[in-house]
């Protein structure tokens, strides 16, 4: 096999692994030229490869292609064609500890996105012994989703160079001492303070959460795992605002307190029972191991030699740069990343929009209207049931395609939530009348839920196989946009629906998607040549 064709079967098993709707931005994407490194491998692989290719390839490559490649039996591999390392800890672990982790992983992210809209109903009190504005309170919201935007391109870089669990633990002890900060401050500005801080740090579940997962499971068992991660990401902001309607009657900090409690267990549990899953962390322990044993400290973990060569400034300032430019210099991606945006940014107005609409239209209490986000959580759980179909479509075209696949194949949940998006909205538009049952918009956001999850799993795959090698910048850059794009639309939502009206607010945002439904339509016709005109897109 020719080290061309390993690079291919490597980066699809990357790939594979990145599928997420809260991507990680790998801190090595941009360090292309780093020839000191590694010197013994070919000068196809030093002028071609990133730092972070590198790490993957070299932490799972055979011996067979160890010897091919001519690597310096210094440089420290785990050896995949026999018995796995006793440092390769993931290959020991059975299924169920497997799941445990994932989901204790997933249960965690799930509490960081609850908290970006539990501030639904914290907002009124926030707004009374503070004595500021709605527009001001609002930001409430807003700053938390900027640090989530924010937070990655910040501390993805950090799981790269020290390993996931402390990532996730020191993140996770930040985002807590935060969340404090948010509750117990005495200024408004403390307040909003914490909630960027708290947002910034927790950002770490939604972006290197999908990497650990990828490391526990191979691509032929990643599907319900990533799937329950996926759903989780989505039904966070749903139950937020009704866990703040239940304390709506109490000190609005028992809110808060809940939160705190909740992600101080998660934790301590994390500390005690979630091992270090990154390949290139734990080929640091066999190095260490081979050192002991042979009294030679010639042996080095490729992490090791990227660690002194790479500070972590410049990590960061790197890992930024190309989803910025994926943003700016490929319209595809950009078009994309929008699309994405907009969905998530009309869940978020909903988190301003609903109160007004279910207290004014139909005279809901607080946990009646607390109750109306269960719509949307019912309808993106239905699409996460039906994940699996669209899976098996793929594989059979595949199958149809002569065994070949390309990107376009991945666009066919997109068909489905281009047109559910619109319908949806249009359905809670010209419902919402008091002469009209409230099951009819609540229908409608279900509807609509089941859309948003249909159009991140068409774009998110699509991104992965389109943008191979870049994946991790592509995804990154989607990130960032969608919670910009979220934390935004909160600040004038309520202003547009009562200049409107209820009616035609819901109607223009329906009317918006509605001209992007032709985006999957003509990505699928002219995606190749798009796609043949843009640097950051895989050829094969």
């Amino acid at each position: 096999m020719s080290n061309i064709e390993i690079d291919k079967e490597q980066l699809e098993m990357t790939s594979s692994k990145a599928v997420s709707f809260v991507s990680n931005s790998s801190s090595f994407d941009d360090i292309d030229d780093i020839n000191s490194l590694y010197s013994a491998t070919s000068r196809h692989h030093e002028m071609n490869e990133d730092t972070y290719s590198k790490l993957e390839r070299l932490s799972t490559i055979t011996t067979r292609e160890k010897k091919e490649n001519n690597i310096s039996k210094y440089d420290v591999t785990f050896i995949s064609d026999g018995t796995p390392d006793p440092e390769d800890v993931t290959k020991f672990y059975s299924v169920y500890r497997k799941y445990y982790i994932s989901l204790l992983i997933t249960f965690t992210c799930m509490i960081i996105t609850m908290i970006s809209s539990c501030w639904t109903f914290v907002s009124p009190h926030v707004m009374r012994k503070f004595n500021i504005s709605h527009e001001v309170s609002i930001l409430g919201i807003t700053l938390y989703v900027f640090g989530l935007a924010f937070g990655p391109l910040f501390l993805s870089p950090l799981s790269e160079l020290y390993g996931r669990r402390y990532t996730f633990i020191i993140s996770l002890a930040m985002s807590i001492a935060m969340q404090c900060l948010t509750t117990w401050s005495r200024t408004i500005a403390g307040v909003m303070i914490g909630r960027f801080l708290s947002g910034f740090f927790g950002s770490s579940f939604l972006s290197v959460a999908g990497g650990t997962i990828g490391d526990l499971f191979d691509k032929n068992s990643i599907t319900i795992p990533m799937a329950i991660f996926t759903c989780a990401a989505f039904l966070g902001p749903s139950i937020g605002p009704i866990i703040s309607g239940a304390f709506y009657t109490t000190d609005y900090r028992w809110t808060f307190i809940t939160f705190i409690i909740a992600s101080g267990v998660c934790l301590i549990v994390i500390t005690f029972t979630v091992p270090e899953t990154y390949p290139p962390m734990l080929l640091i322990n066999k190095a260490k191991r081979l050192r002991k044993e042979t009294g030679d400290d010639n042996y080095r973990a490729p992490l090791e030699t990227v660690r002194a060569e790479t500070s972590l400034i410049s990590a960061v300032l790197l890992s930024s740069r190309r989803p910025f430019a994926l943003l700016f210099f490929d319209p595809m991606m950009g078009v994309l990343c929008f699309y994405t945006g907009f969905e998530l940014a009309i869940i978020y107005l909903y988190f301003v929009a609903f109160p007004y609409i279910f207290e004014n239209v139909y005279h809901f209490g607080v946990m009646g209207v607390a109750c109306a986000y269960i719509g949307m959580m019912v309808g993106m759980i239905f699409g996460t049931c039906t994940s699996f179909y669209f899976q098996k479509n793929y594989e059979r075209k595949v199958a149809a395609n002569n065994g070949k696949s390309t990107p376009e194949m991945r666009f066919e949940p997109l068909f489905y939530g281009a047109f559910l998006t619109p319908i949806g909205l249009m359905i809670f538009a010209w419902t919402c009348y008091p002469q009209v049952h409230w099951i009819g918009p609540i229908i409608g956001s279900g509807i609509f839920g089941s859309g948003v999850f249909y159009v991140f799993t068409g774009i998110f795959n699509y991104t992965v196989d389109a943008y191979r090698r870049y994946a991790a910048s592509g995804l990154a850059c989607n990130a960032f946009v969608r919670c910009v794009m979220g934390g935004i639309f909160p600040l004038f939502g309520l202003q547009m629906y009562k200049k409107m009206g209820i009616n035609w607010a819901g109607f223009f945002i329906a009317m918006i998607t509605v001209l992007l439904i032709p985006v999957p339509f003509l990505f699928t016709k002219y995606g190749p040549y798009l796609r043949s005109k843009s640097p950051y897109t895989w050829a094969e």
